[in-house]
């Protein structure tokens, strides 16, 4: 399975797609009502879940995105709306939902995924440069070879990491 055949497979389901989003955005308003300092400690996982449910297919869909249009140049006007701007545009909506009541470095795993987005979005762009730039011949060849490169962009981005965080 190809990741083409993600984006297909999310085309052709839309209103399962729009369904999953949908509870989670309940799910998040709900936990917005119930959550109360008392019980913090308690539902912080469940919220924890949900910011991982919706944040992690938003960022999918957020540098597929970009790819599309800044490597690919699609036409934004062609692009799926369910495919790729309904997760970002859940994301979104569930993280200012949520950090209403609770601050997302309260909750569990939440600087990680935020460090993740971070390496990545440094190494998207690095790869951008790399690409627009006469070095752009060496990832060329293909998608493998874009996705070679980026993995070693986040290798070196991940000690490059960890030094500096130390």
């Amino acid at each position: 399975m190809s990741i083409q055949d993600l984006i297909d497979f999310f085309n052709n389901y839309q209103y399962y797609v729009l369904g999953y989003f949908i509870v989670i955005l309940f799910f998040s308003l709900m936990a917005n009502i119930i959550v109360s300092s008392k019980n913090i400690n308690t539902l912080k996982y469940i919220m924890s879940i949900l910011i991982y449910s919706v944040t992690i297919p938003g960022m999918l869909a957020l540098f597929l995105l970009l790819y599309n249009i800044l490597f690919l140049k699609t036409n934004i006007l062609k692009v799926s709306i369910i495919s790729y701007f309904a997760p970002i545009i859940a994301m979104i909506i569930t993280i200012v939902i949520l950090n209403q009541k609770v601050k997302m470095n309260r909750l569990p795993g939440f600087n990680k995924l935020s460090s993740l987005f971070v390496m990545i979005s440094i190494a998207f762009g690095i790869i951008f440069v790399l690409q627009r730039s006469y070095f752009g011949v060496l990832i060329l060849g293909s998608f493998t070879h874009l996705i070679i490169v980026f993995a070693v962009l986040m290798i070196i981005l991940r000690f490059s990491w960890n030094r500096f965080s130390k």
